[in-house]
C-alpha cells in the first residue's frame, strides 16, 4: 500500500476524484493504452507519456483486473504520466514498471487485450482522502483476492536477473525429487543410516555443486535478487500472500509464485542442511552465512500465510525486524498491513483509522492484543535497545507496555513460535515463571495510559556484565567459537564466580553459568528451538574446552541469538539472567500472574514501573519462586 508522506508527493495533487460508492465496494481501476493509443505527448525526455484512464468498478461485480505490486523508491523523483488526459506526477519507480508493461509484460505471458486493466494503490486511492483510504485498506484482501493475477514487481532487469531467474526455475524443478513437504521433518546427519534421509542428502549436495558453478555465478545472482527493495515493504507480505495468481517480474523476464517460492524453499534446505551437517567446515559454514543473509530478506513474504492470527504475525515481526528490516512510509502500516492476513476469529477487532497519530494507534493495539492475548504480549514491549533508554529517569511518550512496532529493534521474546509457520507449526511456550497463574486484563486500563496489575517482587538488578557483541567479519566458525569462549571465560569470574543464598553448590553455579547464555534454550531446526539438553551441554564443553568446531558452533549460534540486544545480569540477591540491553542497576524483576517469563521494570515513583522488557533468571523460568514465601503486590505500568 503506497502512502504519501506529503502533498508535494501526490500522484494527482490537481486531480479531482470521483468518490467511491462504500455500499457497493467500489474501486478505481486504469486502463492503460498502448502508446500507439494514447496520443504520442512526449514528457521531457521526448519519450512518451504512459497513459491511463480511470473507471470505477464493483467489486461484487468480480471485475476482470491485473493488480501491480511494488516498490516506490524515492518519493521526492517523479516523472510525467497522464490520467484521463490530465497529466500528474508519480513516482519514477511507478512510472518505470507502468512503461515496462505496456511494452514488454504482455509479449512475455501478460497475454490479453491491447489495454491492460490495473488496479494501482498509487493511483486507485485518492491519498488526500483519510477517510478514502480507511475503506480501502481494509477491503485490502478482496481488492487482490478478486484480481485475475498479481504482477510482483520486482524492478528493471539487472546483468544477472535474467540468470537468478533461470537458477530458480531449475531448482524449483528439482524440488519434487525431495518429496518431502517440511525440512523439519528430515533428521540431516552426515553419518545417517536412513536411507531416506541420504537420498535427500546426496539432492542437496547435487543442488550445492549447482550453486557452486562457475564461480558461484548462480548463488551471486540469486543473493542480489533477494537484496531487491521490494522485498523489504511491509505491504508485499499481503500483496504476495493474498493473491490467487501472482507473477514475479524483473526486467523482461517472468516466473509464476509458485516454481519461485519453490527455489527458495530448497535454499532453505540447503542452508538447514548447512549448518546441522557442514558445521565448523568453512566453506559449509561461509555458503551457510550467505543463504541465511539472503534468505532472510525473503523470508517474511515467503513463509507467511493467510488466516494467522495477529499474535503469530507480530512474532514473524519481531523476529524478522532486525534481518530482513521491512519498511514502510507511515509506522501504522506496519499493523494495518498485516491485518487482511489475519483469521478474525484468533485476533482482537483492530479498525483501520490514517487519522489517528502513531503513538494513539500504537497504545489502542497495544490495549486491544493485550486484553485478547494476555502478558504474552509485553514480551514485545520495552526498550530493548541502549539507544533508547534515557537512563534511570527514562521517559516515554507512549506508555511502555505498547510494543513499538515500527522499531528495527522491536523485541525479539525468549520464546518465539516458529518463524516457518507453514512447517514448524505453534509450539507451546516452554517457560512458566508464573506458575500457571494468571488474571484477566479487561478492567486493567486506567484513563490516564496506566495498566494496572498484580506481580511477585523478585529482587532489584544489582550487577550488569558485559554485553557480546559478534564481529561482522568473523565468517569462520573456529574464530566465533573461540571469541565466545573467551567471553564466557570472562563471564564465569564476574557474573558468578562463587556459590551464594540462590546456587548454593558448585553445580548449581556451573548449571547456571552454562544454561543462562542460551536462555536456556536449543535449536531443535533452524529458529525452532526446545528447553537445553545434554546433547547441548554437549556442544558447551566443546566451546569451553576447544573441542569439535562443528559440535560448538551448535552452542554458539543459539547464544549468538540469545546475546543479541541483551545483557547478563546478577540480582541483588545473587540470581542471574539475561535482560534488555537498556537495562540499569536498581532496576526491579518481576513475575506477573499470566506471563511466562519474568520482567525488568523501572521505578517510576508512586509505585509506577516503566517498561525495560522480559528477562531470563535462571532459576525461576519453572515457577521455583513460588516454593520460596511470595506475596502478590499491586502496581502500575506507565
Amino acid at each position: 500500500m503506497f502512502v504519501f508522506e506529503s502533498a508535494d508527493q501526490m500522484p494527482a495533487e490537481n486531480f479531482q476524484y470521483r468518490p467511491l460508492r462504500s455500499d457497493k465496494q467500489e474501486i478505481r481501476l486504469i486502463h492503460l493504452l498502448p502508446f500507439d493509443e494514447n496520443g504520442s505527448t512526449s514528457d521531457s525526455d521526448h519519450r512518451t507519456l504512459v497513459s491511463c484512464q480511470l473507471e470505477h468498478v464493483s467489486l461484487e461485480d468480480r471485475p476482470h483486473y491485473t493488480a501491480l505490486s511494488y516498490t516506490w523508491g524515492d518519493p521526492s523523483i517523479t516523472c510525467e504520466i497522464k490520467l484521463d488526459d490530465q497529466r500528474v506526477r508519480v513516482t519514477r519507480n511507478l512510472e518505470y514498471a507502468l512503461r515496462h508493461l505496456i511494452t514488454d509484460y504482455r509479449d512475455h505471458g501478460g497475454g490479453g487485450p491491447n489495454v491492460m486493466v490495473l488496479w494501482v494503490d498509487a493511483i486507485c486511492i485518492d491519498q488526500h482522502n483519510e477517510a478514502e483510504r480507511n475503506r480501502q485498506v481494509s477491503q485490502m484482501n478482496n481488492i487482490y483476492e478478486t484480481a485475475m493475477e498479481t504482477i510482483l514487481w520486482l524492478g528493471p532487469a539487472s546483468e544477472d536477473s535474467d540468470l537468478a531467474f533461470e537458477a530458480l526455475r531449475g531448482l524449483s524443478a528439482s524440488a519434487i525429487r525431495f518429496g518431502i513437504r517440511s525440512w523439519s521433518a528430515v533428521s540431516f546427519n552426515k553419518t545417517s543410516s536412513d536411507p531416506r534421509v541420504q537420498a535427500i542428502q546426496r539432492e542437496l549436495d547435487d543442488v550445492i555443486d549447482f550453486l557452486r558453478l562457475d564461480n558461484s555465478a548462480r548463488l551471486a545472482a540469486i543473493t542480489s535478487l533477494y537484496q531487491r527493495p521490494w522485498f523489504r515493504r511491509v505491504w508485499v507480505i499481503q500483496e504476495a500472500v493474498l493473491s490467487r495468481n501472482a507473477i514475479v517480474c524483473c526486467g523482461r523476464d517472468w516466473i509464476p509464485w509458485y516454481p519461485f517460492f519453490r527455489g527458495f524453499w530448497v535454499l532453505c534446505g540447503v542452508r538447514d542442511y548447512l549448518n546441522l551437517v557442514g558445521a565448523g567446515q568453512p566453506d559449509s559454514s561461509a555458503l551457510a552465512d550467505v543463504l541465511t543473509g539472503a534468505l532472510d530478506r525473503v523470508t517474511p513474504v515467503a513463509f507467511t500465510r493467510r488466516d494467522l492470527s495477529l499474535l503469530q504475525l507480530f512474532y514473524l515481526l519481531s523476529r524478522m525486524a532486525p534481518l530482513a528490516q521491512l519498511q514502510a512510509s507511515d509506522k501504522k502500516d506496519y499493523i494495518y498491513a498485516l491485518l487482511s492476513l489475519i483469521d478474525t476469529h484468533q485476533s482482537p477487532h483492530i479498525l483501520v483509522d490514517y487519522t489517528k497519530d502513531w503513538a494513539t494507534v500504537r497504545t489502542e493495539v497495544g490495549q486491544a492484543c493485550l486484553t485478547y492475548y494476555g502478558l504474552r504480549m509485553l514480551s514485545f514491549a520495552g526498550h530493548s535497545s541502549e539507544n533508547e533508554v534515557a537512563g534511570p529517569s527514562l521517559q516515554t511518550s507512549t506508555p511502555s507496555w505498547a510494543p513499538d512496532w515500527s522499531s528495527k529493534d522491536l523485541p525479539q521474546p525468549l520464546f518465539t513460535s516458529s518463524i516457518f509457520i507453514t512447517r514448524g507449526g505453534w509450539r507451546y511456550c516452554p517457560y512458566s515463571s508464573a506458575r500457571g497463574f494468571s488474571q484477566p486484563l479487561e478492567n486493567s486500563f486506567r484513563i490516564n495510559g496506566k495498566l494496572n496489575l498484580e506481580g511477585f517482587y523478585v529482587d532489584d538488578v544489582g550487577y550488569l556484565g558485559q554485553p557480546f557483541t559478534e564481529r561482522g567479519d568473523t565468517a569462520d566458525d573456529a574464530a566465533r567459537v573461540v571469541r565466545l569462549s573467551t567471553w564466557l571465560h570472562d563471564l564465569d569470574k564476574t557474573l558468578l564466580p562463587c556459590p551464594n543464598e540462590v546456587y548454593k553448590t558448585a553445580e548449581e553455579v556451573y548449571d547456571a553459568l552454562w544454561r543462562t547464555p542460551i536462555a536456556d534454550r536449543a535449536y531443535v531446526h533452524s529458529w525452532e528451538t526446545a528447553r537445553a539438553s545434554v546433547e547441548t551441554h554437549r556442544a558447551y564443553q566443546a566451546v569451553r574446552v576447544g573441542g569439535d568446531v562443528g559440535q560448538g558452533v551448535k552452542y554458539a549460534n543459539v547464544a549468538f541469538n540469545k546475546l543479541l540486544q541483551r545483557l547478563p545480569f546478577r540480582s541483588e540477591r545473587g540470581y542471574v539472567g539475561l535482560g534488555p540491553l537498556g537495562m540499569c542497576r536498581g532496576d526491579s524483576i518481576w513475575i506477573l500472574p499470566g506471563a511466562d517469563v519474568p520482567f525488568v521494570f523501572r521505578p517510576a515513583g508512586n509505585g509506577d514501573f516503566i517498561v525495560v522488557g522480559e528477562a531470563y533468571v535462571h532459576k525461576v523460568m519453572d515457577g521455583e519462586f513460588f516454593e520460596l514465601s511470595a506475596s502478590r503486590q499491586n502496581i502500575n505500568l506507565v
